[in-house]
Formats: C-alpha cells, structure tokens, sequence
C-alpha cells in the first residue's frame, strides 16, 4: 500500500440534519470519494464526537498500525470535533509515528452545499501526503496545529481550533504545506499493559466546599483538577486537595485558562505555592484533558505517583 488512506470515526463531517436533530450517515468511503487522492478509506465507527471513548481510540491505534505496516505514506482520521483535540493527543501520546498522521472534521455538516468538510479532509491530505516528520496534527480551517496543542475554542464558528498562546505550526494554502514552525517531537509512552480506568477531571469553582472533589478522588489513584489561573484553589477546595494527597492520592493541577501555563506564584490561602509544597503535581502546559489522558494512561501501565509525575513533567510546555 502506498499513498496516505482515511479512517473514519464520524462527526459532523459524517451528519445530516434530521427531525431529531444532525445525525451521522456518511461513512469513510464515500466521503474519501468527494477529495480525489486517498489510497483507501474505512470506517472503524460513525459516532458523535462525545461518543468517542477509549476502546474507540484503541480500535483506532490498532488499524493505523497495521496501515503503517501495510506501506500507507499518512493517516486522516476523521472524527467530531468535540473529540478531536483528544483524539490526536492520545494518538501522540501512544507511538512516534513514521509517517504524518492527521486529525480533521468538520463544524458545517458535512451533507450541507456549504461544509467545511470539503476544505478541511483536502488539507489534512495534503498534510498527510507531505512526508513531513512530525507527531500527529490537527488540520482545520487552513490552519496546522500540533496535537499535544490544539484546543476547540468555539462550538459553533467555522475556525473552531486554536492553540492559545502558541499558534499554528503551518498553514495549507492552495493545497500546498507551508510550515510556520517546527517543533520538536515528543516521545511516545506507550501501551496499557492493564484495564484503562479513565482519571476524573474536576473543575474549580468560587467559594466551592471541597465537597465534589472529595467524592471525585474517593476510591481514585489520581484526579486531575482545572484550577483558577496558575494553579489556584478556593481554600476549601485546596484542603480537599490536600486531604487527597495525604491519603496517597495523586493531585494534578492544571488550569481553566486557554494556555494550560501553571506556576508556583501565589502564596495566599488555597494558593499555587502551598498546594504544591503539599505534594500537588503541576502539569505545566498541558490541558486539563490531556492531563486526564496522560495520568490514565499511566496507571494503565501500573505506574507509581512518582513515575506519574515524571511522565507529567517529561509532556510539560513551556
């Protein structure tokens, strides 16, 4: 096999608008047939992005490489947009790929005269078929982010993705790849060698009690948190933080803000800097949900809190 070859999840690149709402219809090869030059498509399902879970995505690592192995030159996978951004971490995440894999869909459905669809699976061919060596991407609206980047920043506009504070890596202009800069590539961390038990994500909130963050880690290895600015808690939320820690628990601090940066900067009640000095672990950089993927990953494998952390800090960006 040669020539770069499309796996299809669904999403609305895939949807029709029915009575009870858009629903997906369109399989991988019918909509290959619409953008002339995939060497071969399939469908692994036809899902809602939501829909997406972690035995889809290793249904997915499984056929891309056999592809790899078969000689395909690029994967495109198509997918909802609601998943897209985690889809091509966990795609990152789990093998140093040899040949350019893409992540795309569509905001527009894709049976409307005036998709996105089109534009978007014509552009992640192209970047497909480059021979570019990079991790995996998301190509949308024209634009080349990196997967461990990329973050849906609308769910309703055309150019829906975006990578706060750091941009694209490259364009697609009138078919042709054009890189804006190159990143260095990530290593891969690879397989679960035990059941997947996704890490619960819990969101930081003014005033909150503590109380759903303590039933969130109850019973839990690891959660990870999405703190106010760069790494903050309300201070009954951090004590909750704190009780979870000394139980063994692993306390991950991301952030709510678009650029995913956390520091150790403030020191007030619930602050930054105690939280980490109480054993926190800052996942610098990297998103909530990426940070959910990582620690899941790695208790997948039977990784202890400190080799956790080392995993976090070896995905951390500055």
């Amino acid at each position: 096999m040669s020539g770069a070859y499309l796996l299809g999840l669904g999403g609305t690149i895939s949807m029709r608008l029915t009575d009870k709402g858009a629903v997906p219809v369109t399989g991988a090869v019918e909509l290959s047939e619409t953008v002339a030059g995939f060497s071969g498509a399939e469908s692994l399902a036809l899902v809602g992005g939501s829909e997406v879970d972690f035995d889809l995505w290793e249904r997915l690592i499984a056929r891309a490489r056999e592809l790899v192995a078969d000689g395909a030159d690029g994967i495109v996978v198509t997918t909802g947009t609601d998943s897209i951004e985690e889809t091509a971490a966990w795609l990152a995440y789990r093998e140093n790929w040899p040949v350019p894999v893409v992540v795309t869909g569509s905001m527009i459905l894709g049976t409307r005269h005036d998709t996105d669809g089109s534009a978007n699976l014509a552009d992640a061919l192209a970047v497909a078929s480059s021979g570019a060596d990079v991790d995996p991407v998301v190509v949308f609206a024209g634009k080349i982010f990196d997967g461990r980047e990329a973050v849906k920043v609308s769910g309703v506009v055309r150019d829906a993705f975006d990578a706060p504070g750091r941009g694209p890596i490259g364009y697609v202009v009138g078919g042709q790849v054009q890189w804006h800069r190159s990143p260095a590539r990530g290593k891969s961390h690879g397989d679960p060698t035990g059941p997947i038990r996704p890490v619960p994500v819990v969101l930081a909130a003014l005033g909150d009690d503590g109380s759903v963050l303590r039933a969130a880690g109850d019973g839990q290895r690891a959660v990870v948190v999405a703190a106010n600015g760069a790494g903050n808690l309300p201070p009954k939320q951090a004590a909750a933080a704190e009780d979870l820690i000394d139980g063994g628990g692993l306390v991950v601090l991301t952030t709510r803000a678009a650029d995913g940066r956390v520091a150790p900067v403030y020191g007030y009640p619930g602050g930054v800097v105690g939280l980490v000095e109480h054993g926190a672990q800052l996942a610098a950089g990297i998103s909530p949900h990426r940070a959910r993927l990582l620690v899941t990953l790695g208790l997948a494998q039977g990784l202890g809190n400190d080799e956790l952390r080392a995993l976090i800090d070896s995905e951390a960006r500055a």
